[in-house]
């Protein structure tokens, strides 16, 4: 899925902020790819850092900021919320999906294989509240 529209509806975008956004397009089309392989985690996994640089890209772009290192969504999004008001269970999902960045890689933190924890239902739902994120995104000027 790409989203060209990003850089087309924001004016004079700085090259570091375009390549976080090149950057979480691809992140969200291996999460498609992984969904269909089967490899789950790795999807949810991908959903999660698509998020994290498409907010990280945009702070640069509007806010004329480096970004927080940090891999909490909630925290970031905070810093785009009066550009885009994402409803509550959109806010939900970045509070709950932050944790995958850990989860579905590290299988101590998982306590188990990730792919045990990580189910196709929960890789499903993951990539389709992603992807309404992203959407969301869509509206800037």
């Amino acid at each position: 899925m790409q989203i060209h529209y990003l850089h087309s509806t924001v004016r004079k975008m700085r090259e570091e902020a375009k390549w976080w956004i090149d950057d979480a397009q691809r992140s969200l089309m291996k999460a498609e790819k992984n969904f269909e392989l089967t490899f789950y985690e790795d999807c949810v996994f991908q959903c999660q850092q698509s998020l994290e640089k498409l907010f990280k890209g945009l702070i640069m772009h509007l806010r004329r900021e480096r970004p927080e290192k940090t891999h909490k969504l909630k925290k970031l999004y905070s810093k785009l919320e009066r550009h885009v008001k994402l409803d509550e269970e959109q806010q939900d999902f970045l509070a709950q999906i932050s944790g995958y960045y850990f989860i579905a890689r590290y299988p101590d933190i998982a306590m188990g294989m990730p792919i045990e924890i990580i189910s196709k239902k929960f890789a499903s739902d993951s990539l389709k509240k992603t992807k309404r994120i992203f959407n969301a995104f869509k509206k800037l000027h």
